[in-house]
């Protein structure tokens, strides 16, 4: 018997773990935020513009994750698509936040640099399914 499903496991699995890590990550970054502007000096200009790039993370973190599994599963070229696009603000989030930032500590470089690793992975896997998805002759659902 041959199976039509064509949804990715592994996919699933990465956006999964994701969930987790991104609530991790997003609380470590904002309690660190706090502690680098009690101990470190720096000017408030610099500390509210780290602030309002920080904010933004855990939204569209949170809507790429939910559209990149709700593409996945429901085998969406759209959903996939949006969520792909949703990659983009979060790569530039995280290479302000490794790159630009004015102090950066080595536990933020780690968790920045776990961090890019899977979105740029589930960014590619995302592109691959919304190939795999789109290319089959039936019409996607969603």
């Amino acid at each position: 018997m041959i199976s039509n499903v064509r949804s990715s496991l592994v996919y699933q699995i990465l956006l999964s773990l994701q969930k987790t890590l991104s609530i991790v990550y997003f609380l470590v970054i904002f309690i660190l935020y706090f502690y680098k502007g009690a101990i470190l000096p720096y000017p408030r200009y610099v500390r509210v513009m780290e602030f309002f790039v920080i904010i933004p993370f855990i939204p569209i973190e949170y809507l790429r994750i939910n559209w990149g599994s709700r593409g996945n599963l429901l085998e969406s070229t759209a959903f996939l698509a949006l969520s792909t696009v949703l990659s983009i603000p979060i790569i530039i989030i995280l290479v302000y936040l490794e790159f630009f930032q004015n102090y950066v500590l080595f536990i933020e470089e780690i968790f920045t640099y776990v961090m890019g690793f899977f979105v740029i992975l589930e960014t590619l896997l995302s592109l691959v399914l919304t190939i795999t998805f789109s290319s089959s002759g039936q019409p996607a659902s969603g």
